[in-house]
């Protein structure tokens, strides 16, 4: 099974062409920052309550008020200016700059597909200009380049978009759990 993933993976990264190589540093790329922004969606570098914490007040609707006290009491403690600009900060802005650096190289996936196709019609389009014998193989190798590299842009932007709208979604939610959180305090304060 392994040695025919193995040799399928080889056969791709020879048939596919420079387009395929590409691609496949782009789709390295593009997990590596999924699993960035997962790991920041853990709240690694939330101030002053657990990670644990921070994840039970922010998704949840009703938040004991002996609890809002006591975060009340630590963020006016510790940051004593505009608590909740400075928590926003720590918590989300970070995880914002991620999302758009990852739509951006999801974006890229299609169009890096894209001139693999290009590429590989070129290819097709000089050897059908040839009149020799190895005319054919330079066709069925044009062909061959540009439907890989289509399929694996269209594979790798699809499926990383998927996965980033989710993360992106739960990120949203944490944030409006923050605003919810924010608004309680101000009340607590009136």
């Amino acid at each position: 099974m392994m040695h025919e993933l193995i040799h399928e993976l080889h056969r791709l990264a020879i048939e596919g062409g420079i387009g395929f190589w590409a691609l496949t540093l782009l789709a390295f790329g593009i997990a590596f920052s999924l699993l960035s922004i997962s790991q920041a969606l853990r709240l690694p570098c939330a101030p002053i309550l657990s990670q644990r914490h921070w994840k039970y007040i922010l998704t949840r609707r009703d938040i004991p008020p002996q609890l809002l006290h006591k975060l009340h009491n630590a963020l006016t403690e510790k940051y004593p200016d505009d608590p909740f600009h400075q928590i926003d900060h720590l918590l989300f802005s970070n995880l914002d700059r991620r999302f758009s650096f990852t739509f951006v190289l999801i974006g890229a996936a299609p169009l890096m597909g894209l001139l693999g196709t290009v590429s590989g019609m070129l290819t097709t389009f000089s050897g059908i200009g040839s009149a020799n014998a190895v005319a054919v193989d330079a066709v069925s190798q044009g062909v061959s380049e540009a439907l890989i590299t289509t399929q694996a842009g269209l594979v790798i932007g699809i499926a990383s978009l998927l996965a980033c709208s989710l993360m992106r979604y739960r990120f949203e939610q944490l944030r409006m759990g923050f605003l919810r959180v924010e608004a309680s305090i101000k009340q607590l304060k009136d």
